[in-house]
């Protein structure tokens, strides 16, 4: 279980990374904000269901971000080559001409376009992974799970239980193994992730 800014935060970023680059993200099951008040904690939370890749899939994993990190940087090779050419040009002179001031300001766009450039490859080879290496993963929104925000045992359909509610047709379990046996029934299109 995770609160779900670590989701979205883009200091964590590294935290979503590390897990897609070791396991399938499986299901994700939202939990209302009110689920931990009772335990003095007001953030909204998720439950993950990861499955680790096997070694076969971690090479497919791998090789499919390598193939892209490649493309990406191929992308851009020219024209990063030309703008540090142009920069290191224009430092060389700066020294010759003993300008410290616009040598230090040149060395600094220098350094602030390669940064730059670096974080738009991660994010554009990042982005090409995702289209190459997709897969379904089911989500579910849970209104009922047992528990209320005053710490009181309460209706769940988290799982077929003798506290479900009368209107769950069915519940996060049952939606999941229908999910697991045909997930393009489930399948909803978008332009993210």
């Amino acid at each position: 279980m995770l609160p779900e800014g670590i989701f979205n935060n883009p200091s964590l970023a590294y935290v979503r990374e590390f897990t897609e680059n070791h396991a399938f993200l499986r299901a994700v099951v939202s939990l209302r904000q009110e689920t931990f008040v009772s335990s003095g904690a007001s953030v909204k939370c998720s439950l993950l269901f990861l499955q680790k890749f096997t070694e076969e899939e971690k090479q497919r994993f791998d090789d499919t971000y390598a193939e892209a990190r490649a493309e990406i940087e191929a992308r851009y090779a020219d024209e990063i080559k030309a703008k540090r050419e142009r920069l290191e040009t224009e430092i060389e002179e700066a020294k010759q001409a003993k300008d410290a001031e616009k040598r230090k300001t040149l060395q600094k766009e220098l350094k602030d376009y390669l940064k730059t450039m670096g974080a738009r490859q991660a994010t554009e080879a990042r982005q090409l992974l995702k289209e190459r290496f997709d897969y379904p993963i089911f989500m579910y929104e849970a209104e009922k799970v047992g528990i209320s925000a005053t710490g009181e045992e309460d209706q769940n359909e988290l799982y077929p239980n003798d506290r479900q509610p009368a209107d769950c047709e069915k519940t996060c379990l049952e939606w999941y193994r229908e999910f697991l046996a045909d997930p393009s029934a489930f399948a909803k299109t978008g332009g993210g992730e």
